[in-house]
């Protein structure tokens, strides 16, 4: 019986759901301004770099839920990168905090920065500035060029003697491989600036969710419906390139 799975092709999910906002309170109205910045700077921050020790001083939170978000982002960017690429590994449990690594990896390498505050109609506002994280355009090339090759190792019966799970350790594992080497030097999309509004509510203020949402869908670069692929510049634009068609992984008839 033999066993296809897309490799590079399919839909990977941003992890909106689990970004963290939390609204600071104490600050007087006439010192608020100041601190917009460092609030929205804080909150990227803890989302997709860890716990920042501004944050915790700044909002109050506690440092171990503020941890386990952030390692909840990273488990749940690891399980889009399992389906992403249709690895089938829910068995292998050395591979699992392999890809867990690669997802915080990946989150270390995110480049923001915000604004000072301006106020425009009584509202304030500041401006972030994300470089969307190309890894998926990528390496789609060389995740291409490893699917094929695989698949002519498979043909010719390399893997015949291979339990299931084996095979699919060493295909996920040549994977993982290709995705960290990638990310020593990362590749990103043309900036992408996002207003975010500041709601102030009495004593305390916050983002929206939506702002939130726009600034988690920025953070990784969706993979390119034509096949193209980015290339970091020198001042980290993307460039286009050509890419090969999609591949698909083969397993050994059984």
């Amino acid at each position: 019986m033999d066993f296809k799975k897309t490799a590079g092709r399919g839909l990977i999910t941003v992890l909106t759901a689990l970004f963290l906002i939390t609204a600071l309170t104490g600050c007087s109205m006439s010192n608020r301004p100041e601190k917009y910045k460092s609030y929205v700077e804080s909150l990227i921050t803890v989302n997709y770099l860890g716990t920042s020790d501004e944050y915790l001083e700044m909002t109050g939170a506690n440092a171990e839920d503020a941890q386990e978000l952030y390692d909840s982002n990273a488990n749940r960017l690891a399980d889009n990168l399992i389906a992403y690429y249709g690895l089938e590994i829910s068995n292998d449990e050395t591979l699992k905090p392999l890809i867990t690594e690669l997802a915080k990896n990946i989150y270390s390498k995110v480049r923001f920065s915000v604004s000072k505050a301006y106020e425009k109609d009584n509202v304030y506002y500041v401006d972030v500035t994300i470089y969307p994280i190309d890894f998926l355009n990528q390496t789609h090339d060389d995740v291409s060029s490893y699917v094929d090759e695989f698949n002519t190792r498979v043909r010719n019966g390399y893997y015949n003697s291979y339990e299931r799970g084996e095979y699919e350790h060493e295909f996920a594992e040549g994977l993982i491989e290709i995705l960290q080497s990638a990310m020593t030097e990362p590749s990103y999309q043309e900036p992408i600036t996002i207003t975010v509004k500041i709601i102030v509510n009495d004593d305390s203020y916050y983002i929206s969710d939506e702002d939130a949402l726009a600034i988690d869908a920025a953070i990784i670069a969706a993979p390119d419906s034509s096949g193209t692929t980015g290339e970091t510049t020198s001042d980290g634009a993307a460039s286009d390139g050509a890419a090969s068609e999609e591949a698909t992984s083969e397993t050994p008839a059984e």
